[in-house]
């Protein structure tokens, strides 16, 4: 028997994996030794992913749907002769703007480059990358720091639930603060979580001021006057009373981080957003890069994506000019679009609502390459299994950057294809297309000159909750991946970490009539959803909360293009008992 190493992209840490291996058959996991990152250890859902390996509810074999309505099994070139086939109708009939390509960022590099050569192959340049909400604006051109940055630093300021978004850093955090005396481990968040247990002290804000907060800080180090480089002309602008009174923290405890901070001889701030919850993501990331910069030498900044290659699918939407994927989903619920083709992505279970499973339906023609079936391909004209990055060699940017590269730790499971080997062969089926027209256009990035205005709106949105209101925010966890549509499928994880629940403060459920255990409506703008109650003293009055890898819980946020992206922050919602409902 042998032993095979990969990579883990359940999330960017990128950690080393191994598996025993008979022939081409994986057997199970294996321990590695140390390694940069996270010295030898895995989470759960790295562990454990070994499942989805031979699944039983895998997409095994070619699928294409008969005159009946129904999906019969048949090979893979019957099958890639059908896709052709329709999207060359599509193509003639509505051209080649009206089909859309989507892949996600769990997908190797040469996967995504695949994505793009088929858009080029059917002259669309409506290509995307299903990004978790808060990866888009939180990744920017050039990598953040890496683990070391953590692990030498005196003073640590976290932003979001490291500990279980990204649980392999724990022990480096955790060191970080205990390593010698007087060190620091500052906690950003509306909720009390793993990591604030561990904190010097947890700044416990109103659910989406984050940016408010980095902002109270930057103004506060600037004020220290320790400060050697020029500020933004904006810090000054900067109203520090209302904004603390937005965020419901006192600026002696700002001024204390400030201090603790610019002091320290090395300190890092580390973001990890969740998926909903924290008000544009793009800004507060820009503002920790910002804090790292002028707050003296040896402060850097860690941002942490939920994809485990979202950075190295941010590269490659930036170099070909793909489009946000929320414009993708006005898209189909428009009708702009009348044709698909799915490399890995879960747009519902990303993006869930109604009319987005409405408009999957009535597309005229539809390609899926999944590993599992969902939402689209109930629908789907032809289903193609597609292989895992296990199952596929390949490369991926991580966090901080580091490429790295990995082996198939064994053969595809059933018959199964990569998606790069499957988009080629149905390249090949298309022939000539009329192609792109020139290159498509690049990504814009806010000027500093628009981050007060981007402020000040956070700060009205605070401070003026509607009367029966509470912010709804997404809870990440340590066993599950971004919405759960691959990770949902493995028994540990949905033992461990069940769905359907919410989270409400003691103080919140007192004025409800209901009592933990019991079924509570949440109604927001876009939905409603029968949830079941957990009373908690985790979180502040005014604040709820739901797992971000449940759909039904996704379905309260609204996914709906929102100044060229989806809202990042909480939104607004009531509750109620089910039978006053």
């Amino acid at each position: 028997m042998d032993t095979r190493e990969s990579i883990c992209l359940f999330c960017p840490m990128g950690c080393d994996i191994a598996f025993r291996v008979r022939g081409d058959e994986v057997v199970g996991p294996e321990f590695c030794g140390p390694a940069e990152s996270h010295a030898g250890r895995v989470c759960g859902r790295g562990l454990y992913g070994t499942e989805l390996l031979n699944h039983p509810q895998r997409i095994a074999t070619p699928l294409v749907r008969d005159d009946d309505g129904r999906l019969r099994e048949t090979s893979w070139d019957t099958a890639l002769k059908s896709a052709a086939a329709g999207l060359r109708k599509t193509l003639e009939t509505s051209g080649p703007e009206s089909i859309a390509v989507v892949t996600e960022p769990t997908r190797s590099r040469e996967e995504l480059l695949a994505a793009e050569r088929l858009a080029q192959a059917i002259g669309t340049d409506a290509v995307y990358c299903a990004f978790e909400p808060q990866d888009w604006p939180l990744l920017a051109e050039t990598a953040d720091a890496g683990v070391s940055a953590i692990e030498e630093a005196s003073c640590v300021l976290a932003i979001g639930n490291v500990f279980v978004s990204h649980p392999v850093l724990a022990k480096q955090v955790i060191e970080a603060k205990y390593t010698a005396r007087g060190n620091s481990l500052f906690v950003v968040g509306p909720r009390r979580s793993n990591t604030a247990w561990y904190a010097s002290s947890h700044l416990q804000n109103r659910a989406g001021t984050e940016a408010l907060v980095l902002a109270l800080i930057l103004k506060s180090v600037v004020e220290s006057g320790k400060v050697e480089v020029t500020p933004p002309a904006w810090l000054s602008e900067v109203d520090a009373d209302s904004f603390a009174d937005a965020c419901g923290v006192s600026r002696g405890d700002i001024a204390r981080i400030a201090r603790s901070f610019v002091d320290a001889e090395k300190a890092v701030v580390v973001f990890a957003p969740p998926a909903r919850g924290v008000s544009d993501v793009g800004l507060v990331a820009a503002l920790a890069r910002l804090l790292a910069g002028i707050a003296g030498t040896g402060k850097e900044c860690v941002c942490l994506a939920a994809g485990g290659n979202s950075r190295g699918a941010v590269a490659v939407a930036n170099a070909e000019g793909w489009k946000p994927v929320s414009e993708l989903v006005d898209g189909l619920r428009s009708g702009k679009y009348r044709a698909l083709v799915n490399l890995g992505a879960d747009v519902c279970e990303s993006y869930p609502s109604d009319a987005l499973e409405s408009a999957l339906a009535a597309l005229d023609f539809s390609v899926s390459f999944s590993m599992f079936h969902g939402v689209l391909e109930q629908s789907a004209s032809v289903v193609l299994g597609a292989s895992s990055w296990l199952e596929s060699d390949g490369s991926a940017e991580l966090y901080d950057g580091r490429v790295v590269d990995w082996k198939t730790v064994g053969r595809p499971s059933w018959a199964t294809r990569p998606i790069a080997v499957g988009v080629d062969a149905l390249i090949a089926q298309l022939g000539a297309t009329s192609g792109v027209d020139g290159k498509r256009a690049s990504r814009e990035v806010a000027s500093e000159v628009q981050w007060l205005g981007r402020l000040n709106a956070i700060q009205r949105s605070a401070a003026s909750v509607p009367e029966g209101q509470m912010s709804l925010v997404s809870l990440p966890a340590a066993g599950q991946s971004a919405s759960g549509s691959v990770t949902g499928r493995i028994d540990w994880a949905c033992q461990m970490f069940p769905t359907g629940f919410v989270e409400i403060s003691a103080e919140d459920v007192a004025g409800l009539g209901v009592k933990d255990g019991e079924s509570v409506v949440v109604r927001s703008e876009s939905a409603e959803a029968e949830l079941t109650l957990k009373v908690t003293d985790r979180l502040a009055r005014g604040t709820i909360a739901v797992p971000a890898y449940d759909t039904k819980s996704r379905t309260l946020f609204e996914w709906t293009s929102k100044d060229g992206w989806f809202n990042t922050g909480p939104v607004m919602v009531s509750v109620s008992g089910k039978q006053a409902s």
